[in-house]
Parts: structure tokens; sequence; C-alpha cells
């Protein structure tokens, strides 16, 4: 048999996690929030970050939560479908995406998140749908 961790994807505040360097943190009100600084490695030809470095970004932040509110019950989650927006660019600083339930159903969970400079300014939305396993 095997254990799962106490937390979904064996979750380590203020460390790297994944491939992109994403350090999840705790937000000081019972969730997290993740962080990326930026890179400009990960910039387009235009000297903006790359579209694609936000999104993985709010998926981590959204996968997260999802899988937080299912594993308990032995359940995991894949992401399905994801809708996103881009707001406005960014070339440097720090990027955090905050994610939040819509809904968590029998067989699909509704999540949403939103990318921010650490000023408030939006620079990406998304909306995702899960699916929930077994």
């Amino acid at each position: 048999m095997t254990t799962r961790p106490d937390r979904p994807f064996d979750l380590r505040l203020d460390q790297v996690q994944g491939p992109l360097p994403f350090v999840p943190r705790d937000d000081g009100a019972g969730g997290v929030v993740w962080e990326y600084t930026v890179d400009p490695a990960h910039h387009n030809p235009y000297g903006t970050l790359h579209g694609g470095v936000v999104m993985a970004l709010m998926d981590s932040a959204m996968g997260h939560l999802v899988g937080a509110a299912v594993h308990a019950e032995g359940r995991f989650n894949a992401a399905a479908q994801m809708s996103v927006n881009f707001l406005a660019p960014v070339r440097a600083g720090t990027v955090r995406a905050r994610a939040r339930l819509i809904k968590v159903g029998k067989r699909l969970a509704v999540v949403e998140a939103t990318a921010e400079t650490p000023d408030g300014v939006a620079v990406a939305s998304a909306t995702a749908v899960h699916s929930l396993l077994p």
C-alpha cells in the first residue's frame, strides 16, 4: 500500500518546486500564494515574460488548491481544461498567483486564479476544470 504525503505533491513552503522556480508561500490567511521571480531567460522576443510561464504559475496554484481539497479522500486531480486572459505585460520583479475554489463536485472541480505583481496589478487571470480521480 502506498502512503500519501500529508500535503498534496509533498508541498514544501518557501522552497522552489517544479522545473520552473516557483515558490509556494503561506499567505498569512491559511492559504498558499505561489511566487515566481522573473528571469530574463524566460522573456519572449518582445522583452516581456513569456505567457506560458504565467500560465504554469497559475496552474501550479490551482492544481495545489484542488489537490488540497480532495487529497484527504484519497483522490487526486488532473487539469482537464484551462482558460487564460493576459491583462498586462511583465518585464521584471515578482509575480504571485493565488487560486480560489469555485466548486468541488464528485468528478470535477472548478477553480480560478489571478496572477499579480506585489503592488496588486493583475497581469493574468485563469479558470480551470480539474478531473477528480479515481
